[in-house]
């Protein structure tokens, strides 16, 4: 029986998702329409993954061949990492270029800034000898004020804290070295 013929036989059944509402949790993925123009940006990313892939592959083609009875070699990663990249570049390019993609947020250029100030902190603190602790420090609470968080010094002490375990672990767990500063000198003369 039809909808109709219910409504014409006096009653009316429902579905059960005519019934009862969605429900969605905040931050919820929502799969949402396209807005049908070509994307810009879509296209420029498409086309940057297409040159990472082509920089990965050249790389790639530069690695000495060990070969082995299975004939292949650890150096074949590259090569699958690269193709793998270009599958996601083709999707990419294909998506934009119909406009399958939603309408983005307007550019937060207040919150770019800052990420771009941390990065380019971190880099004049890690040339000019401070450390790796010191550096992530500030790296941290810089990209922190970048997504709107505002008690600096709380930034600052979670960034301290996790740059000075990040550096007891790659140094004394991995025995990976880290470009050195006065913290971490001292560090290393409290641990031998």
């Amino acid at each position: 029986m039809s909808r109709e013929d219910n409504k014409a036989a006096g009653e009316t059944r429902l579905s059960p998702a005519e019934t009862e509402p969605e429900i969605r949790l905040y931050g919820e993925d929502e799969t949402g329409n396209g807005t049908g123009l070509r994307d810009l940006a879509g296209l420029v990313i498409a086309a940057s993954l297409f040159g990472l892939a082509l920089l990965i592959y050249s790389d790639a083609a530069s690695y000495p061949v060990r070969r082995s009875y299975a004939q292949f070699g650890p150096e074949i990663f590259p090569f699958i990492i690269a193709a793998g990249i270009v599958v996601l570049a083709c999707i990419t390019a294909v998506t934009a270029w119909r406009g399958g993609f939603e309408a983005r947020d307007k550019l937060n250029l207040a919150g770019l800034g800052w990420i771009v100030a941390a990065i380019c902190a971190e880099i004049l603190m890690l040339y000019s000898g401070t450390g790796f602790i010191l550096a992530s420090t500030v790296l941290f609470a810089l990209a922190a004020r970048a997504f709107g968080q505002t008690t600096h010094l709380l930034n600052f002490a979670i960034g301290a804290t996790m740059s000075t375990l990040l550096f007891l672990l790659f140094r004394y767990a991995l025995g990976l070295a880290l470009p050195n500063g006065p913290l971490e000198r001292a560090i290393d003369q409290l641990l031998r």
